[in-house]
């Protein structure tokens, strides 16, 4: 939390030994590791709380964009292949007008 390494808080431990003597020492590291252990305990309450706060309004937001998404799929497939009858209605048909000029011999 606060980022000490070994070499520091042996440091810290030998100041605390010089200023408080070894008297209050031990009462005054039961008082930090209290102090510690609560602010832990805020810290966590706090992280709990501010997850489910945000928990609900971010699974409405998947569940909309999952909605619109799929939404999005289908009209873009449609798009893509159209319906069995419109593809139908849209072939041309299999045998093509005889579009050629007749021939000169037929003529009487």
């Amino acid at each position: 939390m606060f980022n000490l390494q070994g070499g520091e808080l042996i440091i810290i431990a030998l100041l605390a030994l010089v200023v408080l003597g070894p008297e209050k020492l031990p009462e005054a590291m039961r008082h930090v590791g209290r102090l510690y252990r609560q602010l832990r305990s805020v810290r966590d309450t706090f992280q709990r709380e501010f997850k489910q706060a945000l928990d609900e309004p971010m699974r409405d937001l998947r569940k909309a964009t999952s909605e619109s998404a799929s939404t999005l799929r289908e009209a873009a497939q449609s798009m893509v292949e159209p319906p069995a009858e419109t593809a139908a209605a849209d072939d041309p048909p299999d045998d093509p007008p005889d579009t050629s000029a007749p021939d000169e011999s037929e003529k009487p």
